[in-house]
């Protein structure tokens, strides 16, 4: 049995998957380690797609027209082959080689339990074939198909239909109308221990990961999980959270629901729900997609963050420092119950903003500048994060120390990390190793048919070209998958940065500077703009690459760029001390560190004065007429009343004839209104009628 001594020391290993051959390489950690030996192919020939289990000992492979074989990657590691009968040895062809799952051909999706466990496999569906069923479960040990369902249709979405609790305790059959429960012996037979009825069900979603309490390890179990409705004509959609305790509920379809959800968020014109959980499997983030942007800002339509958990009494919306579409969403890795969950964001219209939240409430804490990102990679301890523009961006990658809140400085000349230059293009795949000190970025096919190939990079940013495999042999469109072989947790322990040597201290770069000083360094000398030519004429001049140019570009991208948002702390408002307004009374300027008093007011203020002085006005008048009114009632004399203070004072260029003449209008008309039954007639009615001692007394006022 091998000690966690020697796996904690052995290389972290790549499986890289081409059009003619899967193939497994040792993966160095530093560029002065040997270059590893190379290995024969695991397989030859084509393949369809590649899983491994959980804890890197299996990689299951398809192969195109033949069916599922297993592979063991640990008989790889000491030299031998395997001796399991339906395990594939290495180097192997279709020819060969016996499937571990039988017939299995037509496979087109398979998925892992989280512990390895299980196998889950969809083909497509025929009615006519003998065993019509074709979401099927299978035994990892032995290869045995377990149970098997009915699945007409597939939604990418809604992959897989059946899963797993944490514990593989449960597994939950996702169908249009309700959730079916199994455990492992009840599998067996296809017959459910408990449902849960949720009409319209698009998506289920179990977290794979949970971390229970030291209260939760001795109380009855209980399994958190999402469901996403889509929404008709009648009725939008709908997300929820809930909570599944065994042995609580009824078990019967017919019966009220025995599940209630624990939280419900009605959503108009939502698409799409894809649930991120945190690791210890209580608090989940919904990322809401919609195809109609009501703001009219995007042709893509917009998106929400929701975040859920049973601690909360309501749905919260996560509060993002930047408006726009949510690009990626990852909370951050952690074993420790008692430390605060965290989870990062990158949101807005480019260039977008990458934020650090609270797990507890979602409050932003930490913003890490804006930049064309959209992308969050973690590294599996926690404490090494990449922010990456791949897809259709450029490629710019940055990597942060967590711990710290600062770009992690490189130990190269060119210290490509911290001046903002760390780029890797045409992006398609990308995966920290399992020991959290290195990543791999690869470029596919069929997504990408150009420069294919696979680049290592250790944390800091720094490329290490002391590979095994060279990428020419995958050029121009033969690669098809990159993906580093896991490991269980704490089998790497997590480690710091290694200290940079003393000459290269003074290269570290603060956090706060990452927008100014990065960028501008970043545009002041491109990769790949040494060999330019540049005329006579502009030579010296920093608008032919220096970035400091007159030109128009220049100018405006230097505007762009002085607006980005910085990277730096956020501050709790309700704890930020108000700051004085007081000024120096010998020299009449701020005191240093307060705020100056704008001395002219905008335009909306004045606007709020003046509507807020004329309402004061109308008030008092309205005042003296009510108290006019009430002299009326009891016989005395009415004074007239000053209307030069109101609103609607009669100026002195209007003609008081003429004036006169439009209140004898107005009160023929009431005289006209009371002469019909008061039922009848509307609230603007009833108040003109009521406004007839006003109209008297101006009347009066105007001595006619």
């Amino acid at each position: 049995m091998t000690s966690s001594n020697s796996l904690s020391t052995r290389p972290c290993q790549i499986l890289i998957r081409s059009k003619t051959a899967l193939e497994l390489f040792d993966v160095p950690e530093h560029p002065s380690d040997p270059i590893s030996a190379l290995r024969p192919p695991l397989l030859q020939g084509p393949t369809t797609f590649l899983k491994t289990s959980p804890d890197g000992a299996f990689a299951y492979v398809h192969i195109a027209g033949h069916g599922i074989v297993r592979i063991d990657l640990r008989a790889s590691n000491n030299g031998s082959t395997a001796t399991d009968t339906n395990t594939a040895p290495f180097s192997i062809s279709k020819e060969n080689t016996p499937t571990f799952l039988s017939d299995t051909a037509a496979v087109q999706m398979m998925d892992v339990s989280p512990l390895g466990t299980f196998l889950l496999t969809w083909e497509r569906y025929y009615a006519d074939k003998k065993e019509p069923n074709n979401l099927k479960v299978w035994n990892a040990a032995d290869g045995q198909l377990l149970a098997a369902f009915a699945q007409k249709t597939l939604k990418r979405e809604g992959w897989p239909y059946v899963q797993w609790t944490h514990n593989e305790a449960y597994a939950f059959l996702h169908t249009p109308s309700e959730i079916r429960i199994y455990t492992p012996e009840s599998l067996l037979h296809n017959r459910y221990v408990d449902n849960l009825r949720i009409p319209g069900i698009l998506t289920l979603n179990l977290p794979r990961t949970r971390i229970l309490s030291s209260t939760e390890a001795h109380s009855a179990p209980s399994y958190m999980f999402t469901s996403f409705c889509g929404g008709t004509k009648d009725k939008p959609a709908r997300a929820s959270l809930h909570e599944y305790a065994p042995g609580t509920g009824t078990g019967s379809s017919s019966a009220a629901n025995p599940y209630p959800a624990l939280l419900s968020k009605s959503l108009f014109q939502a698409e799409e729900c894809v649930t991120h959980w945190n690791p210890a499997g209580d608090t989940a983030l919904l990322t809401i997609q919609t195809s109609v942007d009501a703001s009219g800002q995007s042709y893509y339509g917009s998106s929400q963050l929701f975040l859920l958990a049973k601690h909360l009494p309501t749905v919260q919306a996560v509060p993002l420092p930047q408006e726009g579409p949510v690009h990626d969403v990852a909370w951050m890795p952690s074993l420790d119950i008692n430390k605060p969950s965290s989870f990062l964001v990158i949101a807005g219209r480019m260039p977008s903003l990458a934020s650090m939240h609270q797990g507890a409430d979602g409050k932003a804490t930490f913003l890490f500048g804006s930049a064309h990102r959209n992308v969050i990679d973690w590294a599996p301890h926690g404490r090494f994060v990449l922010l990456g523009g791949f897809g259709n961006l450029s490629g710019s990658m940055s990597l942060w120390d967590r711990n710290k809140l600062k770009l992690i400085p490189s130990s190269s000349a060119q210290n490509s990390n911290v001046n903002g230059t760390l780029r890797a293009d045409a992006v398609v795949g990308h995966g920290w190793a399992p020991n959290s000190r290195v990543f791999a970025v690869s470029t596919c096919s069929p997504r990408m048919n150009v420069d294919n190939g696979v680049r290592i990079f250790r944390y800091n940013g720094d490329e290490l070209l002391n590979v095994p495999w060279k990428n020419e042999q995958y050029r121009p469109n033969q690669l098809l998958e990159a993906a580093f072989v896991p490991a269980k947790p704490l089998v790497y322990p997590d480690r710091p940065q290694t200290p940079i040597k003393e000459g290269r201290a003074n290269d570290t770069t603060d956090s706060t500077s990452i927008t100014s000083d990065t960028i501008k360094s970043a545009t002041a000398k491109p990769a790949g703009s040494g060999g330019r030519y540049v005329p006579p004429s502009m030579r010296g001049r920093a608008s032919a690459g220096g970035g400091t140019g007159s030109s128009l570009a220049e100018r405006m991208r230097r505007e762009k760029e002085g607006n980005l948002q910085k990277a730096g702390k956020v501050e709790d408002d309700s704890k930020k001390p108000k700051a004085s307004t007081v000024t120096s009374a010998l020299t009449g300027r701020s005191i240093p560190g307060l705020v100056i008093q704008s001395k002219t007011k905008s335009k909306s203020a004045l606007k709020k004065e003046k509507t807020k002085l004329k309402q004061a006005q109308q008030d008092e008048v309205n005042r003296k007429v009510e108290a006019q009114k009430a002299l009326l009632m009891q016989g005395e004399p009415i004074a007239p009343v000053d209307m030069t203070k109101t609103p609607e004072a009669v100026e002195p260029s209007v003609d008081p004839e003429k004036r006169a003449r439009k209140l004898k209008k107005m009160l023929k008309q009431i005289e006209e209104l009371k002469q019909k039954a008061m039922d009848t007639l509307n609230d603007d009615q009833q108040a003109k009628i009521s406004s007839e001692p006003e109209l008297l007394a101006e009347l009066a006022s105007l001595k006619l």
